[in-house]
């Protein structure tokens, strides 16, 4: 088998050009090419789990076979156990395989030279006479990669719009909300667009804040008319976090001109902000009504299940597996700032890599403190908002088959539910364990100490009261009893 790695990585790297990399280093991880025999290819992975996403892409992998055999007619995917052995001498190290075949990414085009250049650096980009500096745009940016939800739908669409034409109806787009939220996304994604559909557009983006220093040294050295003509080259003139030009007056003046120049030209804008161009503090009216002349649309946080579905993008991006319920634990405590969800996903995924140890809800919880210590850590329910309906119906007969679902419900270890410590991870489903106990399976306060590490009767009667207080003050912790209790069928 060994001699197939080579056909093998092969495969995944052309792969990797059509379902992208990220996808191939989730769900190829554990795989390999078993045989080749009789025209057929034989693909073993290591659960059924990635078996279905292998084989829904075995056309794919097919016509990469024939490519190399015209005479290849099948692709057979299989389950092999094994194969989840990290020291499998029959899988690929995957992120060997895609570090050394990593090219240059980015594409600069201008009306003499065409460049490509790693990521983040600087570029000059020479067009006349007249050189640009500019920040190079991030290539991992797309408009197909942004997830969109009910709250960004907008947003989104503006932005397609103006990557279909540029200069058109909406003209300059401004968009805003908070910190976090996918502004400069969505910026650089359109950015992308357009070069990719537009290769001889002139698209520059910039910080406020670059902008800024670039005047300030023009002013200094006495070339701002220089300034100006090279900027009217531009045909797509990209501005992040524009709020920053509140009281820099003369910036704003010369801001101004150009964006007159701009729009006159026909050339595109598109700003960000963290507020409505209304309320732009210390910023010239002039230029709040010349923001508004366009198309504005906002960014607002997004729901639980966009969250869900940003996490396992982020996944998916970052090569790792993550388990559902981490998933969902992440995406319904995170509620503030996605770029708060994917600091979650990067530390989660530097545990798996340096420690080998996989993330619990306890370590997870950790990293949401650590992150944010104002943060109210807390259960999400079922994998989905508090009160939704249970996706799951649990036959309980006995003590210990009640702590299991309730384990499984809180997404906790049942030794630690059964044990003496007091963080509120275990805190909780204990507590409401020994509630339910009580009130379906009529065992005795002493009874269900016993059960629990030989608590006195006392520690259990205050446990239930509490549970009970709660569910009458709190009506979302009432959804949280009650869901479980409709998923429940006590015999």
């Amino acid at each position: 088998m060994s001699d197939l790695l080579p056909l093998w990585e092969d495969i995944l790297l052309e792969l990797s050009k059509s379902i992208s990399k990220g996808k191939v280093m989730t769900w190829f991880m554990y795989s390999t090419l078993q045989s080749v025999d009789n025209n057929t290819a034989t693909i073993g992975t290591a659960r059924e789990f990635y078996k279905k996403f292998i084989t829904d892409n075995s056309d794919k992998i097919l016509q990469i076979l024939q490519k190399k055999d015209p005479l290849m007619a099948k692709v057979e995917v299989i389950v092999d156990g094994s194969l989840e052995n990290e020291n499998s001498s029959h899988t690929i190290d995957m992120k060997k395989l895609f570090l050394h075949a990593s090219q240059p990414s980015g594409t600069v085009e201008g009306d003499h030279t065409v460049r490509k250049l790693p990521k983040q650096s600087s570029v000059q980009i020479k067009k006349g006479k007249e050189t640009f500096v500019s920040k190079m745009l991030d290539t991992n940016f797309t408009l197909r990669n942004f997830v969109v939800g009910e709250e960004t739908q907008l947003a989104h669409a503006a932005s397609q719009a103006v990557a279909n034409k540029p200069g058109g109806a909406y003209n300059p787009l401004f968009l805003y909300g908070t910190v976090g939220l996918g502004k400069t996304h969505l910026l650089q994604a359109t950015a992308n667009e357009i070069l990719r559909k537009y290769p001889n557009k002139l698209v520059v983006y910039l910080t406020t804040e670059n902008f800024i220093a670039e005047v300030v040294e023009a002013i200094q050295k006495r070339r701002m008319e220089q300034v100006r003509k090279k900027y009217r080259l531009v045909d797509v003139f990209i501005l992040d976090d524009i709020q920053f030009l509140a009281g820099k007056d003369r910036t704003q003046e010369i801001f101004f001109h150009l964006f007159n120049d701009l729009y006159n030209g026909k050339k595109q804008m598109i700003f960000s902000s963290d507020r409505p161009p209304a309320e732009l503090e210390l910023t010239e009216d002039r230029l709040k009504s010349r923001f508004s002349m366009g198309m504005i649309a906002d960014l607002q946080f997004p729901d639980f299940e966009t969250r869900l579905a940003i996490s396992k993008v982020k996944c998916a991006e970052n090569g790792i597996l993550i388990a559902d319920d981490i998933l969902n634990f992440v995406a319904y405590n995170v509620q503030s700032s996605i770029r708060e969800l994917q600091g979650i996903i990067l530390q989660v995924k530097a545990m798996i890599e340096l420690t080998g140890k996989n993330p619990t809800i306890e370590s997870v919880s950790k990293m949401l403190k650590k992150l944010n210590n104002n943060v109210d850590i807390k259960n999400n329910i079922m994998g989905g908002s508090i009160g939704a309906p249970a996706i799951q119906r649990y036959k309980l007969g006995t003590m210990e088959d009640l702590v299991q679902a309730v384990c499984e419900y809180y997404h906790t270890e049942y030794n630690e539910v059964l044990g003496t410590k007091r963080s509120r991870v275990y805190m909780r489903p204990r507590q409401v364990a020994m509630f339910l106990i009580k009130k379906h399976m009529h065992a005795s306060l002493q009874s269900i100490g016993d059960f629990f590490s030989g608590r006195d009767h006392t520690s259990v009667l205050h446990s239930t009261r509490k549970v009970e207080k709660e569910m009458k003050e709190k009506p979302e912790f009432w959804k949280e009893v009650k869901n479980f209790e409709d998923g429940c069928e006590f015999v």
